[in-house]
Parts: structure tokens; sequence; C-alpha cells
């Protein structure tokens, strides 16, 4: 079987991205089962180019004319409409290009600015639209506006998930929020957890390198990772513990609010008592060793999304034995087991967060034993033999009703 993903960037390691780090995992798991796999990205620079990764085509030779036409005309009528079209098209002269070496029998892309419904039109390989992050459920979370822009993009995304040959996602959350929105029943649409990589136990959490006064945060400052909750629920712990610090590893992105993005910096020094301030230490986007080092000895790791689709964040951390505490949100609640492998928090609740982090903080021998079981159990649920072997049968089937 020969089968081609669209990825948004590469390596997943230079370009801190959760749709990269799938492809990276299931790739990785498929190859041993005889399924080769190659990857389509429009970010990649020329000393990251390795065999089976392609930059996507991007020139107007042998575009037709009117084509070249509409692709303008849509980008004037809307952004994401012209984002759609444009993108969907390179992806799909793409494929055609990589099918010159050798035929395809599935390309799965993301549903994201509903690119499959161009993809769709311009190959002729069974296409599969895996549900990364919805924009129908995502889009609000983030903060955005419910004007023309977001129902342009969601009409885009439901005619990429109603054409494709088959549906994957990655919680069963997610796939029951797009049935509702769009009213569709999409009977063989299969929940397929993302892989994650089990790191050796030398690198993973352990009572003898955890440090008592860390704390932290892996993702973006965003709305949807709910990095404000994370940053008030710190003010209600910290003012109590003297010592205690927060690691906060990810690129800023802007909180949202009211058509503003409101920056880090800015955020801290308006929202957060000065004396705070140096006990924040603020990484920005962090390579996965760097993130692995924290994790193995931080206190407590906190994911305080607003909305989760899946959450690589949740996962890694938990492969890794690091003491967890999550919202109770989408997928989340389909990863963690609640007082077993993690606490879970009320989204949004600063004050219950605050409360779960001197729960852990205050008893170490709890939070030790979440991080082993949260261990064993993505081992068990989550490794990327296992999670590789459901996609291959899944495969197999849209190929079968093809």
């Amino acid at each position: 079987m020969r089968v081609a993903f669209l990825s948004p960037s590469w390596p997943p390691d230079r370009f801190p991205n959760g749709i990269a780090s799938y492809v990276s995992a299931i790739r990785s798991g498929l190859a041993p089962l005889g399924v080769e796999s190659l990857v389509l990205t429009s970010a990649l620079r020329e000393e990251d180019a390795v065999a089976g990764v392609s930059r996507l085509l991007d020139s107007d030779e042998g575009r037709p004319f009117g084509l070249r036409l509409w692709q303008r005309v849509a980008g004037t009528l809307s952004i994401n409409l012209g984002i759609q079209q444009n993108l969907g098209y390179r992806v799909g002269q793409s494929v055609k290009a990589l099918e010159a070496s050798g035929p395809l029998d599935l390309v799965e892309v993301e549903e994201t600015f509903g690119i499959g419904a161009v993809v769709h039109r311009e190959i002729n390989t069974p296409l599969i639209v895996r549900l990364h992050g919805p924009w129908c459920v995502v889009g609000g979370a983030l903060g955005y506006a419910r004007d023309k822009e977001f129902w342009v993009r969601c009409a885009a995304e439901f005619h990429a998930i109603r054409r494709a040959a088959a549906v994957s996602s990655p919680s069963q959350d997610a796939l029951d929020r797009v049935r509702k929105m769009y009213r569709l029943d999409l009977p063989d649409a299969r929940v397929i957890p993302n892989p994650v990589p089990i790191p050796d136990a030398g690198l993973c959490f352990t009572t003898d390198k955890r440090d008592p006064d860390t704390i932290l945060f892996v993702g973006r400052f965003d709305r949807v990772k709910g990095a404000d909750t994370l940053l008030q629920a710190f003010v209600r712990v910290a003012r109590g513990r003297p010592s205690l610090r927060l690691i906060f590893m990810g690129p800023d992105n802007g909180l949202l609010e009211n058509g503003r993005a409101v920056r880090f910096e800015e955020y801290i020094r308006e929202r957060v008592p000065s004396a705070l301030h140096e006990r924040i230490d603020f990484r920005g986007a962090s390579t996965a060793a760097e993130i692995g080092i924290e994790r193995a000895r931080a206190a407590v790791t906190i994911v305080s999304s607003r909305y989760e689709t899946f959450c690589f964040a949740a996962l890694e951390a938990m492969a890794a034995g690091s003491p967890l505490i999550a919202a109770r949100v989408g997928g989340l609640r389909e990863i963690i087991r609640d007082e077993e492998t993690g606490l879970f928090f009320e989204a949004e609740n600063d004050s219950d967060l605050a409360s779960k982090i001197e729960r852990l903080l205050d008893d170490p021998g709890l939070a030790a034993k979440l991080g082993a079981s949260a261990r064993l159990h993505v081992a068990k649920y989550f490794s990327k033999d296992v999670v590789a072997a459901q996609t291959l049968e899944f495969y197999r089937s849209v190929l079968a009703q093809g």
C-alpha cells in the first residue's frame, strides 16, 4: 500500500505542529506493516529535505487561465475561499506529481479550509479527510467572531467532509460535533486516536528528578489553549509559595480578545502582579528534546485548553509519566481517566485549577502514582504500533468499498 499525507510543515521538531507530529508518528508505525508513505508540505527548507517528503508545487505554469481568474476572484470574495481554492489546487497537482513515480492507493488530508473539496476535484485517488481541528468547533474556542469569513470557512469544511471517500477522527467528541453541526451521518467514519512515541524510561518523570517548585505548560499562548486560565491559576498558587515558578514552552500566537490579539508580554505586564514576573519563564517554541527535559522533572504539567480535538501535549506528558492536570473538555475526556491517570479541572475555572495544582504539589506520592499509571495507559492504547494497526485496517476497509 502507498499513501500520501499532507502536513502543514516539516520536520515536526523544527516546526512544532500537532498534525506534523501525527504524520511523523503514524508513518513510523505503518512502515513495519508494509505501508509506504509520502509527505506533502508547504513549509520545508532545502536543508531539511529528505526522501519521501516533498514541497507542494507552487507555480502558475500549466494552470488554466480561467482557473487562475477564478482563484483571484475567490480570494477577493473571501480570504478563506481564496486559500481553499489555491491551496487545494496545489495539493491536487502535487499528488499528481507523486503519482508519476508510482500509483497511490490513498491520500489523507486535514479538514482545514475545506481544501479536500478541491483536492477531490483534481485527483482520482480516494481521499480521506481527518478531523484534526474542525473549524466549526475550534474557531469559536479561539475567539473568532462568527462573521462571514467564519461561515465561509465552515461551508468549505462541510463540502470537504461530505465529498471525502472516508473520514477519520482522533476523538469521538470531534466526530460527534461535526456530525451535529453539519447534519452529516458519516456512517463509515472511524475514530482512531493519534499515536504518540513512548520515551525510554530514563527520559521519564521520577520522584528523584522531581522539582517541587516547578509547574510546566506546553502549548501556544492563545485562547484555545487556555493560557490565560493557567496564568491566573498560577497567580493564585504562587502567592502562598514564594519559590514556585512556571515554565511556559510554546509560541506566542496572541490571546484573541474582542478582535485583538494580546501578546504574552502585554498580558503578563497588565494582568499578573509584578512580584511574580520573574517567576514566569517564557521559553517560546521549543524542541521535543527541550520539552522532554522539563517534563521529566516538573512537579506538575498543565493542559488548560478551552477545547481539544485530541491533544498531543497531554498524551506526550502522560507517556513520559509526568503528573498531569487537564481541562475536562473535548478529546481530553477520552484520553485521561480522572483520579487514575491525571486530574481534571473545570475549563476556564482558574480557582479549580489552582486547587488541583496545590493538591499535587502537596501530595508527591499521588502525583507519582498518576504519572506511572498514565505511562502504562498510553503504552497500551496510544503507541504507534497499536494505532498503526487500527489505521491500516481502516485504510483496507476504505479501499474495499471503492
